[in-house]
């Protein structure tokens, strides 16, 4: 249990420490301000883009998640119904194919 703590506190530190680094550069590179302000923008705005693009593949994956447990739930609905009033689905049946 003291291993979990040690191995997590270290990747806490770990992941600070890169963030940390990663903000000095970005502040003390020899560049000028409108060259680091441009940078961050544009880094920025790529973040977004990547953002925008992941959330619409998210939100197909979940309406075709949802699209085939609908259809799941419908199969299974009708199977239980078949077997609950054999003569119902019949009749179903029936209408379905005079139409």
């Amino acid at each position: 249990m003291a291993e979990k703590k040690v191995v997590k506190s270290f990747l806490w530190g770990a992941l600070a420490g890169a963030v940390t680094g990663a903000v000095t550069a970005l502040l003390f590179a020899p560049k000028a301000g409108k060259e680091l302000r441009k940078d961050i923008a544009d880094t920025a705005h790529t973040v977004g883009e990547k953002t925008v693009e992941l959330s619409k593949k998210a939100g197909s994956s979940a309406q075709s998640i949802v699209k085939k447990s609908a259809d799941w739930a419908v199969d299974i609905r009708s199977k239980f119904a078949k077997k609950a009033d054999p003569e119902e689905a019949q009749n179903e049946e029936e209408e379905t194919v005079a139409l």
